[in-house]
């Protein structure tokens, strides 16, 4: 199988689009559609494509038929997800805190000392319910 056909695969395999694989990666989706037709036959960004398809460049580029290599698996995140963290990365360590704790109390998981609490109130708020979060008072 060639490189275009195993990113291909891997792509109906994840659930990503070409554009979206590009995106993820910085390069044109000119040069992700290259390598699957078979005009490239390799790209400076094979390692980051292979992360993002959830393989290897090895598996890739032919050397070896196990997409998941030796590491254990990767798991597999939706697209929502991954650029989730894809922001998240590029956070202050400051704003990393409070997004965690704004997502543990929307999750529910969040300890009681840390959980965002309602204006007056002693219970447990959810954030969409705080007025002074949207700017009202």
């Amino acid at each position: 199988m060639t490189l275009g056909a195993r990113i291909e695969q891997r792509l109906g395999e994840t659930g990503i689009s070409q554009a979206e694989l590009a995106r993820r990666v910085g390069i044109r989706q000119s040069t992700i559609n290259s390598l699957i037709r078979g005009e490239s036959r390799t790209s400076r960004s094979l390692l980051k494509i292979a992360r993002e398809l959830n393989t290897t460049p090895a598996y890739l580029i032919g050397e070896t038929d196990d997409p998941v290599g030796d590491g254990p698996p990767t798991p597999t995140l939706d697209s929502e997800s991954k650029d989730l963290v894809d922001c998240f990365s590029s956070l202050s360590p400051a704003d990393r805190r409070a997004i965690l704790q704004i997502a543990r109390s929307l999750a529910g998981g969040a300890p009681p000392s840390e959980t965002v609490h309602a204006r007056g109130g002693g219970g447990k708020a959810a954030l969409h319910d705080r007025q002074e979060f949207r700017g009202g008072g």
